[in-house]
């Protein structure tokens, strides 16, 4: 294990967190621009998620001995190997984890842009993202939710940055792109929950920190590069769409209370059938079987939360 810095007695002491798996060029690419961004305080912790491939060896080489490197014998998912960093944080006396994926690239004043918004009542603050090819072109400027079906909306998606875009506000949910965590706000919150192997899992941090009375905060000025979907192997493969239809049945089902439990599971059904026929009128047997073995499986998981 290698030794954390020393910080600045006033400065936010900031555990950088981000998730490994098979990917570790890319990761070294994140991790040189956390590294090179602006202001103290911050270490970084790089966790392997099982890869079984040559990750492990590539990045004790190639990672700086200020890093910190932990692997993990099996892939437990995205929540348990983030909840590892945050207890490390948590023990460490960190106030600050910063969630990052390995597909994300921070710019130099990231965290200084954060750090203007953080607030005791506020617990995830996320920051404006971009597509990483197209560097002026919104990928997420917060979240709505709709009060009824609860369905979601990325605000500024496929948009070009500009002055509606460039005010900090409060927003009904973040994403675990990244994330600048309140480790306070954790006490009331709790961790990130780990029935959700893969996607969801912000979404249902966010209702929970709101249940709590915590804020959630998009700092418009803080900007983050995001290769969409790298970490997944791509948007329309059949390993991302078992997990968005599993995590997803267990997100609605979990907080149908939260809208109209009628209106949301009509909602989610018209929007599973037309699901269904878009992947059969293109011909995606694969990615059709592993949507419908997601549902299944979601339903199943959640089955404990509701009975």
């Amino acid at each position: 294990m290698t030794k954390l810095s020393d910080s600045a007695q006033n400065t936010p002491r900031i555990l950088a967190i981000t998730l490994n798996w098979r990917q570790p060029e890319i990761t070294m690419k994140c991790v040189k621009a956390l590294q090179a961004m602006n202001g103290a305080g911050l270490d970084i912790f790089v966790i392997d998620n099982g890869s079984k491939d040559h990750s492990v060896e590539y990045l004790k080489n190639e990672l700086p001995a200020t890093v910190e490197f932990m692997s993990l014998t099996e892939n437990g998912g995205f929540a348990v190997g983030n909840n590892i960093g945050l207890k490390k944080a948590m023990a460490h006396g960190y106030d600050y984890a910063l969630l990052i994926n390995n597909d994300a690239f921070a710019t130099p004043d990231l965290l200084t842009e954060l750090l203007k918004e953080a607030n005791p009542n506020i617990a995830l603050i996320s920051p404006k993202i971009f597509y990483d090819g197209h560097k002026k072109r919104l990928w997420f400027a917060g979240g709505k939710m709709h009060r009824r079906t609860l369905d979601l909306q990325e605000t500024g998606r496929g948009q070009l940055d500009g002055m509606h875009w460039q005010t900090s506000r409060d927003v009904d949910y973040v994403l675990g792109t990244c994330l600048l965590v309140n480790l306070d706000a954790l006490e009331d919150v709790g961790l990130l929950d780990e029935n959700f192997f893969m996607y969801f899992e912000d979404l249902d941090w966010s209702l929970r920190c709101r249940q709590a009375g915590k804020r959630l905060r998009l700092a418009a000025q803080a900007h983050l590069y995001h290769a969409v979907a790298v970490s997944s192997g791509g948007l329309e493969t059949p390993v991302r769409r078992y997990h968005l239809a599993r995590s997803g049945v267990i997100f609605w089902r979990r907080h149908a209370k939260e809208g109209n439990p009628l209106a949301i599971f009509f909602f989610r059904l018209g929007s599973s059938l037309k699901m269904v026929a878009r992947l059969l009128v293109t011909g995606k047997t694969a990615v059709l079987s592993a949507y419908l073995r997601g549902l299944r499986d979601g339903w199943l998981a959640s089955n404990r939360d509701v009975h």
